[in-house]
């Protein structure tokens, strides 16, 4: 028996063996790529790619939501603000720049022209659009071949972000950052239509409180600036979008951000436009509002306290008797005039026993009851026609009618 089975096991593990070695041979093996698209974070910080080029320096990266969390940041150096205009209140800019002055280093986006930014205004600088100096630049293709052109390259097999880059490289002007004979020029494609002024540049002018020591320019205009404001370090740009996912892998646009922060420290990217919210700003500038709210309620919670204060048991020996209840229900019902209301019980049942006692009485109109009624009970067949449609009363008339009523009862 044991030899039996040693000999199925033997024929079993041969024939699996022999199927696994025929599927082994069989199957091809290949390696395919698959691109993916953006991940959802990726797509919703535009700067994703710049905090993990940094946090792969050495360099801790920091979301900041506010500015109002500035004196909180103490390992934070390097403050870089991802859109302009930012700074639009008097306290937000004293904020700032006392960050400078105690020696924080801050990158600032001034890519908006005409928006108020009191940091631009204080140092000076305005962002302006470019001026076309040649008349065919300014045409551009119209809605729909730019649409079939785009459809076209995604047919071809291109990317989104190859398209992109194939545009701006056609119109691209580098512009040369000087950083000294250590470390050279660095080329930079910042976007050509806003350019940068100040009066320190273009007219000589040192009038201000504020003049650059560094700008870089290209064939365009001036696209970065740099002042030195106490002991802290502000360099103002053109185009934050160089530091990008889409583009800080172009040219040395990674090298310079890493240049631009500080040597010690961490460094923190300020993305959305600072606002301060209402619960920020009441306990600032409404510190007596709270209170009073606070005061208002506790007034209102000794109020409602004493409506729904403990429960106080009934007195059981006050009850009214039943009589009673029905005569207080009775005199309500008749000041409120529903004398009619009190009657039509009464009415009901003598209809009732008259259909029983009378032939005929049910199928006939009200004035043939009304007259077999007067004929059983004796009685003026107008009598008992206002007794059964009368609905204004009086005392001495209700009391009338419900004596009538009983008496065509009892007759019946």
């Amino acid at each position: 028996m044991r030899f039996r089975n040693a000999i199925i096991a033997a024929i079993v593990a041969l024939v699996v063996g022999l199927v696994g070695w025929y599927c082994y041979v069989n199957i091809e093996f290949y390696e395919e790529k698959e691109k993916a698209s953006w991940s959802v974070e990726a797509l919703r910080n535009p700067y994703l790619a710049a905090q993990q080029f940094m946090e792969r320096s050495d360099i801790q990266v920091d979301d900041v939501y506010g500015l109002g969390r500035l004196q909180d940041l103490d390992a934070v150096s390097t403050l870089f603000f991802g859109d302009s205009g930012q700074v639009q209140t008097p306290r937000q800019l004293k904020q700032v720049m006392d960050w400078l002055t105690a020696g924080g280093n801050v990158i600032y986006a001034a890519n908006a022209v005409g928006s108020d930014d009191l940091l631009l205004d204080e140092v000076g600088v305005k962002a302006a659009w470019r001026k076309q100096d040649d008349a065919a630049e300014t045409e551009e293709k119209s809605l729909a071949d730019r649409m079939r052109e785009y459809n076209r390259q995604l047919a071809e097999g291109k990317t989104r972000e190859q398209i992109a880059a194939q545009e701006e490289a056609g119109d691209e002007s580098l512009t040369r950052v000087n950083f000294g004979e250590d470390i050279g020029d660095l080329e930079v494609a910042f976007d050509n239509e806003i350019v940068l002024k100040h009066a320190y540049i273009d007219s000589d002018d040192d009038s201000g409180d504020h003049r650059p020591f560094s700008w870089s320019r290209s064939d365009q205009g001036v696209h970065m600036m740099q002042f030195d404001i106490g002991e802290g370090l502000l360099t103002i740009v053109s185009d934050p979008g160089i530091w990008t996912s889409y583009r800080i892998d172009r040219h040395d646009h990674a090298y310079l951000l890493w240049l631009l922060s500080s040597e010690g420290g961490d460094f923190a990217i300020l993305r959305s436009v600072v606002r301060d919210t209402i619960w920020e700003l009441i306990p600032r500038n409404a510190g007596e509002l709270l209170i009073a709210a606070g005061v208002l309620i506790l007034l209102w919670i000794w109020y409602r306290g004493h409506r729904f204060g403990r429960l106080v048991p009934r007195d059981r020996s006050r009850r009214r008797a039943l009589g009673e209840h029905f005569s207080s229900v009775t005199h309500y019902l008749w000041h409120r005039r529903e004398g009619a209301y009190l009657i039509t019980p009464l009415r009901q049942q003598v209809l009732r026993r008259a259909s029983l006692v009378l032939a005929g009485f049910a199928g006939a109109d009200s004035g043939r009851q009304y007259e077999l009624l007067a004929e059983r009970c004796d009685l003026n067949p107008q009598a008992i026609a206002r007794a059964f449609g009368e609905s204004n009363f009086n005392e001495a008339g209700f009391v009338s009618t419900v004596r009538l009523l009983k008496q065509i009862e009892q007759a019946l």
